[in-house]
């Protein structure tokens, strides 16, 4: 009986798609042939997004390659594998064509008591429009949700505009990152200094697939319990190190009583067990791109049954949404964005973050006595705490004189090298308490 937490082992099989076409197009093959190690239902319609151009990048005059490509699951594969290692010969022909579709991005906002005004303060909340099934694209189903429900809120009881980005990029050939000319921020760059924190959200709600039965080859949905692993992890990206923003992901995910969630900054810090930490590769969390703080929501995709392919396959509808959770993702995200709506601009100033990064991964080898790196880390990074705590409770002046003992053990502490490194991103935010 073969079993698989579907979710994590089909994207990490089939994602391999885009680095088998590299090698395809550098060695000039007439086509491909991609044998998953997947169940049939799990392997269907998997090929999406990837592009066929010399350096594996879209955008406008990128030239496309010739190489047809086809994609098959463990179970029909066999036999193909059976007769390449024999010598037997196939002919291989893709019946495509290329046809242009405009798009049209959205931004709306729900206006804040400072709307309209030099003084006013945005919080960006983002999603795509442009895939093809009810858990790939119901981020916009979240966002309305968040919209209805501060809408409640009297105007002048709102401190800032929330600002709604429909983004209709996320399926166009190697997504958002290859085509920034039609961001619309990037269009009106001129708008993003009125944004002080951002929130993406994407793929809600699901239910987890596993593969079972004879030979794994069965793709079902999970009968388990939510806390069970009967719906799809959260999987939330926070790109930058900062205190608050980590513990107010916890607080919505504790207080919304979300089943599964998984938060993710990249490798800004050490693994619990002092290994690499992933980041999730959602460009939703649109405070990424544009260097603004922020957080994003990316429900762990199963595959292209589930998703991709759901318009000709209803098991993927609404057999596949778990309504309840989904609420209470959306819950969660309000609490998000409505503390992004109080929290003070300094409080997330991404060079808090910069500054416990560049502390936590300080290595043994920067210290002046090795043998007491442990202990002065630690001393260091508690130092650091108690300054950013300062911060949240407003003593800016404390927060300051810890930070000059900070720097003093700094400067005792540590080799010199590594303290050239240090001091700017000290000095940095002690300049922003002036």
């Amino acid at each position: 009986m073969k079993h698989y937490t579907s979710s994590y082992h089909c994207r990490w099989v089939w994602n391999q798609v885009s680095g088998f076409a590299a090698i395809g197009i550098r060695g000039h093959a007439a086509g491909m042939v991609v044998v998953y190690d997947l169940a049939p239902g799990a392997a269907f319609g998997l090929v999406q997004r990837s592009v066929y151009t010399p350096d594996g990048k879209a955008g406008l005059g990128a030239k496309y390659v010739n190489c047809p490509t086809l994609t098959l699951d463990r179970v029909n594969g066999a036999k193909v594998l059976a007769d390449a290692k024999s010598g037997r010969r196939a002919t291989l022909t893709l019946t495509a064509r290329f046809q242009r579709d405009t798009g049209k991005a959205v931004v709306a906002y729900l206006p804040g008591r400072n709307y309209g005004t030099p003084q006013d303060q945005q919080v960006l909340l983002a999603t795509h429009t442009d895939a093809m099934s009810l858990i790939e694209e119901n981020g916009g189903l979240g966002m309305l949700g968040i919209l209805s429900y501060f809408n409640r809120i009297p105007k002048a009881s709102r401190p800032r505009t929330l600002t709604f980005y429909f983004d209709c990029r996320h399926f166009m050939p190697g997504g958002e990152g290859g085509w920034p000319q039609f961001d619309y921020y990037t269009i009106h760059a001129e708008r993003l200094k009125s944004i002080v924190a951002t929130v993406g959200m994407e793929h809600m709600g699901g239910r987890q697939t596993i593969e079972t039965g004879p030979g794994g080859n069965n793709y079902v949905y999970s009968k388990e319990l939510p806390g069970d692993g009967g719906v799809i992890t959260s999987l939330m990206d926070v790109y930058n190190n900062n205190i608050w923003l980590i513990e107010a992901i916890a607080r919505a995910a504790t207080d919304n009583h979300w089943p599964r969630v998984d938060v993710k900054s990249g490798n800004l810090e050490p693994g619990v067990n002092d290994g690499f930490q992933g980041r999730v590769k959602s460009p939703m969390n649109k405070g990424r791109t544009y260097e603004i703080p922020g957080v994003g929501l990316a429900g762990d995709w199963p595959g292209g049954w589930t998703q991709t392919y759901a318009q000709i396959d209803t098991e993927a509808g609404m057999h596949g949404f778990d309504k309840d959770y989904f609420v209470q993702q959306v819950a969660g995200l309000s609490q998000l964005a409505g503390e992004f709506m109080l929290v003070k601009p300094l409080v997330i100033d991404l060079g808090w973050g910069k500054l416990k990064s560049a502390l936590v991964k300080l290595p043994d080898t920067g210290f002046v006595a090795r043998q007491e790196a442990t202990a002065h880390r630690q001393a260091l990074v508690n130092q650091y705490v108690a300054a950013f705590r300062k911060i949240e409770s407003g003593a800016t002046s404390d927060a300051g004189a810890v930070l000059k003992a900070l720097t003093a053990n700094i400067s005792a502490w540590v080799t010199r090298e590594q303290q050239d490194a240090l001091r700017p991103l000290i000095e940095g935010q002690l300049a922003k308490l002036a």
